[in-house]
């Protein structure tokens, strides 16, 4: 039987509609089966609290996933997209479909709507990337305010950035890794090689671990450098996304079960863990498709938000809070 599965959990970040006194969070689910690509759910923060009390296992309390208010069909819209907001939009760039077998498809195309309009579904496209991105990874914004994307791997060269005030897209200077060339084996190798496997900013600098090195860029000098370790380490001792919040980096160590933890920084150290954070990844109230997010609040408050499957049904995901 085919079944709707969750494949990525996206956490936008806080939103105040003017009219209600209420914040919220929003939640992007991702799909790889089924009608729809993704759907959006929209959570008040008031009811956040209640939803991280913790059981005697110390685990956040499952609750079933609100009813989403928005909900994007895949023939108009593709799937793995990356979703990020500006005030009371939320932009949706990228995407793309993955088939066995077949060359992957990806998009350039980038889609925003208003959360304060009525109805929520108005959206309409912007200017489009200038590369493809199959599964985009969105940062930012950062001290300039503007919002930077990727897809995964350095060795694409893609990596731009995008100006909310103007909805236009500038790509930046190819990072100073070895040529790719035209053999396709060397180039999968490459792809591999400049993995993004974590990756953090800094002032205006956004960091890159990869197994070839740290790689940093000044986004106001467009500026690359490589280096071949940072504070003694050749690899951040974090996975994927780090959060900035209160002068320290908060992160997960491993793709596993895993405790949050927060790092300190500077350049002649690096990452150094400085506290463990009483979260871990995954729940084991949510065994299936299980995934995390994490979200600055403000006030010295982090959201770490869990969301799969606690049986195989898709009708039943439930989501955790820890604060």
């Amino acid at each position: 039987m085919k079944r709707t599965q969750s494949q990525m959990l996206s956490g936008i970040e806080l939103t105040k509609l003017p009219e209600e006194d209420d914040k919220y969070l929003y939640v992007v689910f991702s799909y790889t089966t089924g009608a729809y690509s993704h759907s959006l759910h929209r959570i008040r923060v008031a009811d956040l609290k209640s939803c991280s009390s913790r059981d005697r296992h110390g685990e956040g309390k499952p609750k079933k996933l609100p009813k989403p208010f928005l909900e994007l069909d895949c023939s108009q819209f593709p799937n793995y997209m990356g979703f990020f907001s500006v005030g009371s939009k939320i932009y949706m760039v990228g995407g793309g479909v993955i088939t066995v077998g077949l060359k992957d498809i990806a998009s350039r195309r980038c889609y925003v709507f208003d959360t304060c309009d009525n109805p929520f579904d108005r959206i309409r496209d912007v200017p489009p990337m200038n590369y493809e991105k199959l599964q985009p990874i969105f940062l930012g914004p950062l001290s300039n305010g503007k919002f930077y994307v990727f897809d995964r791997t350095l060795a694409s060269g893609d990596l731009e950035e995008f100006d909310p005030e103007t909805e236009s897209w500038t790509p930046l200077p190819p990072p100073p890794i070895d040529p790719i060339g035209a053999c396709a084996e060397r180039f999968e190798e490459k792809l591999d090689d400049y993995e993004v496997l974590s990756y953090a900013i800094v002032e205006d600098q956004i960091l890159f671990s990869t197994r070839k090195g740290i790689y940093a860029v000044n986004v106001c000098s467009k500026k690359w450098e490589h280096h071949s370790s940072l504070g003694g380490e050749v690899e951040f001792h974090f996975c994927e996304r780090s959060v900035f919040m209160d002068g320290f980096w908060y992160a997960f160590p491993s793709i596993y079960r895993s405790p949050v933890l927060a790092f300190s920084f500077n350049w002649d150290k690096g990452f150094r863990q400085c506290q463990e954070l009483g979260v871990s990844r995954p729940s084991w109230l949510v065994k299936y498709e299980a995934s995390e997010i994490m979200v600055p609040m403000g006030k010295r408050t982090l959201l770490v938000a869990r969301a799969g499957f606690p049986q195989l049904t898709p009708e039943n995901c439930c989501l955790t809070f820890d604060i």
